[in-house]
């Protein structure tokens, strides 16, 4: 069942009764619904996605360099639950014993304040997508954007690559 507006689509309700906040969750429009730095939003076959073609790249540069990809969601205030899941992979040319580029999951409030919910960096490089998933219930009833902020040192690349991002409200 889908639950929509004039313009935009709300939720996706499947059969646990768990509702989709996230539009547009693989990025397999592009920037829709998004808002992202410049080149983040990609289909650059040099990184596989972890599902589609698109993703969000963020950082990888190998020099001082900041990323983000955001977007906003209205988490019901009738949810007992709210979890925000998704994929990452960290590919890194810096030693992985000090974090010398981070990629800090956010949510920032209708207030316009910036809480960092968790972080990764260039030490939680892995080969392949890894699952994340992080608790948004303290959320419940608000709107609020989703940030994922990636911060890169000057030197030696990380790139953090996001794919398949949901939010579910339970």
């Amino acid at each position: 069942q889908i639950v929509a507006t004039a313009s935009t689509v709300q939720g996706i309700t499947n059969t646990t009764g768990s509702t989709q906040l996230i539009a547009n969750p693989g990025f397999e429009s592009g920037a829709a619904s998004w808002t992202a730095s410049a080149s983040v939003i990609t289909n650059d076959a040099s990184v596989a996605a972890h599902g589609g073609s698109y993703k969000a790249w963020l950082d990888g540069y190998g020099f001082a360099h900041t990323d983000y990809v955001r977007q906003s969601i209205a988490i019901p205030a009738t949810a007992t639950k709210a979890t925000l899941d998704f994929f990452m992979h960290i590919d890194t040319a810096e030693p992985t014993t000090t974090a010398y580029d981070t990629l800090s999951v956010q949510v920032i409030t209708s207030a316009g304040k910036y809480v960092t919910l968790a972080s990764w960096s260039n030490m939680n490089a892995a080969a392949g997508y890894q699952e994340h998933t992080v608790d948004l219930s303290a959320y419940i009833g608000q709107t609020v954007q989703i940030n994922f902020y990636g911060v890169e040192d000057s030197t030696q690349q990380t790139s953090f690559v996001i794919d398949d991002v949901s939010v579910k409200a339970q």
